[in-house]
């Protein structure tokens, strides 16, 4: 028979369940501490991964800005000449020879004026209108180095222009015949003055080749500013510009560059 009564198997079944519970609460707590100290961790990685890439990036900005700062505003000159022209001015009718002077500004700002002679000797196959001219033109504008590393040689830019030719130019053509009165008059014009301006959005690429000397190409969107027009006549081509048959036209040039840097 057993030696406990039925309320001291109640008693000891209780505690016993106690027991129980107490022990899985505090395995409860011991899990949700671990839990919490996990995510607590990995907030703390993930801020240290974050405030280790701001600081990264940060310290990459300074060195580029000090970088920068180490480069002096004048970083020197250049002196290029168009090769290309005095081939098409020696064996054409129309052609310009031109040279043009460009300073460094932190070898990414380019001040520059270009100058140089061009000639015009044309006659037209259907209407038979001869033009002649021969005069100089000049440009000023500014180029922008676009390549991220400006310490190094080679160069891409895009630029703007002003150009100026004030110039006489001389025409002549068949006598011209009245269409209601009849008769003829002469079609001959001798140093007739014009001015005339305009606008050029340039692209362009440098190359070195040796030590002071680079080689570089150019193409040029040109858009008429103002032509200066005679009563009875406008100028076929403008030295410097080109033929102007529309309101805008496209060139270019292939430059032999010597390159100076203070």
């Amino acid at each position: 028979m057993s030696r406990y009564t039925s309320t001291e198997w109640l008693n000891r079944a209780v505690v016993c369940l106690a027991v129980m519970l107490t022990a899985m609460a505090v395995e409860a707590q011991d899990v949700t501490r671990r839990n919490i100290v996990t995510q607590v961790d990995s907030a703390v990685n993930n801020i240290n991964i974050v405030v280790g890439t701001d600081t990264m990036q940060a310290s990459q900005y300074v060195e580029q800005v000090e970088e920068e700062m180490k480069i002096p505003t004048l970083q020197g000159f250049t002196l290029s000449a168009d090769i290309a022209g005095p081939i098409f001015y020696a064996i054409s009718k129309k052609g310009s020879v031109e040279a043009a002077l460009r300073l460094s500004i932190k070898n990414q700002y380019y001040p520059i004026v270009e100058v140089g002679y061009a000639k015009c000797d044309h006659t037209d196959d259907n209407t038979k209108i001869h033009y002649s001219t021969s005069a100089p033109f000049m440009r000023v504008g500014l180029d922008y180095n676009i390549l991220k590393n400006r310490r190094q040689d080679n160069r891409m830019m895009v630029g703007l222009r002003y150009g100026l030719s004030k110039f006489n130019y001389d025409m002549s053509g068949p006598l011209i015949t009245d269409p209601i009165w009849g008769g003829t008059a002469p079609f001959d014009y001798h140093d007739v003055t014009s001015t005339c301006h305009w606008a050029e959005l340039v692209l362009g690429v440098q190359v070195k080749i040796l030590k002071y000397f680079h080689m570089g190409w150019s193409v040029r969107y040109k858009k008429e500013l103002k032509v200066g027009e005679h009563d009875h006549s406008r100028p076929y081509y403008i030295p410097g510009y080109g033929t102007t048959t529309n309101t805008s036209c496209w060139g270019g040039t292939y430059n032999l560059i010597f390159d100076l840097r203070l």
